[in-house]
């Protein structure tokens, strides 16, 4: 009878734990599913961000009679100041410094000016 007794309270316990383990799964269900909850929030806010900024540049550029490119692969690569107005085009051979005193210059922008040298000495292709 010792060992029907012994049985009783191992089930017993491996209920107790059974139903613990279920009940803390239970609470992390519960958990992943309030946070999901808040990331899917938060993803549905972007895309309505998004979607707002889309139609702002549509509205725009229809605006400004230009045909809509907002859907092409590559977005533009031209910078604008504040006013809007669109930055020139930086070139890195004009833009370096020129070399201190003493100190040989930039091969990229000595190549640069050899190339600019030789074209204007040469007469154009037709």
């Amino acid at each position: 009878m010792g060992a029907y007794h012994h049985s009783q309270e191992t089930m017993a316990t491996v209920l107790a734990k059974f139903q613990e383990t279920q009940r803390m799964q239970e609470e992390q269900y519960l958990g992943f599913r309030e946070e999901l909850r808040t990331i899917s929030s938060a993803l549905g806010t972007i895309v309505g961000v998004l979607k707002e900024v889309l139609n702002t540049r549509r509205d725009t550029v229809a605006l400004q009679g230009a045909p809509d490119t907002s859907m092409d692969d590559e977005l533009p690569t031209t910078s604008a100041d504040a006013s809007g107005q669109e930055a020139p085009p930086q070139d890195h051979h004009t833009s370096t410094p020129p070399p201190a005193e003493g100190e040989p210059p930039c091969k990229w922008s000595l190549r640069s000016r050899n190339k600019t040298e030789h074209n204007a000495k040469t007469p154009a292709k037709k």
